[in-house]
Order: C-alpha cells, then structure tokens, then sequence
C-alpha cells in the first residue's frame, strides 16, 4: 500500500468524524438554549425584560420547529478485504422529539403573554365572533 493510499485511508475517518461533532455541536447548543430559557422566572421580570423574552422563546420555538433539534447522525466504518466502506447516515423525527422543549416552549409563551395581558403590555383575547 503506498503512502498516498494511507493516507487517504486515514484522512476519510477523521474528517467524518470532525463534521459529525461539528453537526452534534449544534444540535446541542440548540437544546441548551432552551433549557436556559425555560429556567428563567418571567414573573419577576420587568416589562421590557417580558417583552424581550417573549420574543425569545418565539424565535427559539421558531428555531426548534425547523427541526434542527430532531435530527440525529450515524456514522459507520467497515472494511472487506482491502476495501474500506465509510457511511454516514442522517434521522430526522418529525415530531415529539427534542425531549418535548418545542411543546414547553410554547406553553412558557402562552404563559408568559398571560401575564403581559395582566399588565397590559398586550391588548386582552377577543372571543371569536
């Protein structure tokens, strides 16, 4: 086997490797970020702090909805004989994942518009007529 094969034999694996932590980075930084938002207290936030945080958990309700926090990646490496075989594979779940935080978010937003209507920082529900 001459150098350059080795090397390129190698090189397949750890560029694989480096994208899927990259991809599992994200999807992770996602998922934190709504924790972090789900653990604030909007009840003792002033007005301009409600308002700001309404507007993100839309955006992170937003973010999650594009599935971004429900996909998932396998990678696979197998050899026969001299022939190496590299396989990646990508998940998408088209709902429920994300260990229901898309579904948290929004009742904290419902919640938290509940209680901007109690200080009438948005107009009250019209019932439909």
């Amino acid at each position: 086997m001459s150098a350059r094969s080795m090397h390129a034999l190698l090189l397949k694996p750890v560029l694989a490797g480096a994208f899927i932590l990259l991809l599992a980075g994200c999807a992770a930084y996602g998922s934190s970020n709504a924790r972090a938002l789900l653990g604030q207290d909007y009840q003792q936030m002033t007005n301009a702090e409600l308002t700001a945080y309404e507007q993100k958990l839309s955006e992170e309700i937003a973010l999650s909805g594009s599935g971004a926090g429900n996909t998932s990646i396998g990678f696979g490496l197998g050899s026969w004989g001299s022939d190496l075989g590299v396989g990646l594979g990508v998940n998408q779940n088209l709902g429920g994942g994300n260990g229901g935080a898309p579904i948290e978010l929004r009742d904290r937003r419902e919640a938290v518009r509940v209680e901007m209507r109690k200080r009438g920082l948005l107009p009250p529900v019209q019932s439909g007529k």
